[in-house]
């Protein structure tokens, strides 16, 4: 049976790479299934990004901080679609270099969405799998929140899809996620507020650290509004924006 592996993994993200690399070095017959593309979220809508991102918000910063060393410099709007073709032209090389990496190993590459016909049988584009073992790497998709309007908003996901750059943005959230995307973007030229439901930024860590980021994101001139539970977003009269409802946290 062409289509009868040692081990099937779904999932073609790190934790997914490493396992059916892993057996294939062992000599196993494997193969790997994604729907996406190869790298999984931490190359293509995670990490990888993001980085890139930063590093633009670095230079900005430096720019920003240049005058004060004797340097004449002067930054004017980001030329976000720039900025986006040379993030996308990044991704592209590291996920063309994992394709060929799966294909150098031996590990069967199958493009679809794999369904459970039993625990050893799997289906992907009406075509029947066969393996010994099966490991679920899937990952995680990002919780909206269930409130009215919610659909209004984007996900991180939806931050590395934006094509034009926003002149004011709205982060709900406070850890580090929510962090990370309020300074890109306030380095980059948006007007940036934050909304976290605790009375600190990063509460999972320890209060000093959170109390400095507080300080110095304000300096930068983000908009913090913490212990703010948001109700609601409504669309508004103008294209692309909302309103957003408070309800006091307890």
């Amino acid at each position: 049976m062409n289509n009868h592996y040692d081990l099937i993994t779904i999932g073609g993200g790190s934790g997914g790479l490493v396992v059916t690399e892993t057996a294939a070095q062992h000599g196993k017959k494997v193969a790997i299934i994604e729907t996406y593309k190869m790298g999984g979220t931490c190359v293509n809508k995670g990490c990888v990004p993001k980085k890139v991102m930063w590093y633009a918000a670095n230079l900005a910063h430096a720019v920003d901080d240049a005058k004060h060393f004797g340097i004449p410099a002067r930054r004017g709007n980001t030329d976000w679609q720039k900025l986006i073709l040379a993030r996308e032209n990044y991704i592209r090389n590291i996920t063309s270099y994992w394709d060929d990496y799966v294909s150098d190993n031996g590990i069967h590459h199958i493009q679809g969405h794999a369904s459970f016909i039993d625990n050893k049988t799997l289906q992907v584009n009406n075509k029947t799998y066969t393996a010994e073992h099966v490991v679920i790497a899937t990952g995680g998709q990002p919780v909206t929140p269930d409130l009215p309007g919610a659909e209004l908003g984007i996900s991180s996901d939806g931050f590395f899809k934006l094509q034009q750059q926003a002149e004011n943005i709205a982060i709900i959230g406070g850890g580090y996620i929510g962090v990370e995307l309020s300074c890109v973007l306030q380095a980059l030229g948006s007007n940036v507020t934050l909304f976290a439901l605790e009375n600190q930024l990063m509460h999972q860590f320890d209060s000093m650290p959170g109390q400095a980021l507080m300080n110095e994101m304000q300096t930068q001139g983000i908009h913090l509004h913490l212990n703010f539970e948001v109700s609601t977003l409504e669309k508004t009269a103008e294209p692309r924006q909302a309103t957003i409802g408070e309800n006091k946290a307890s």
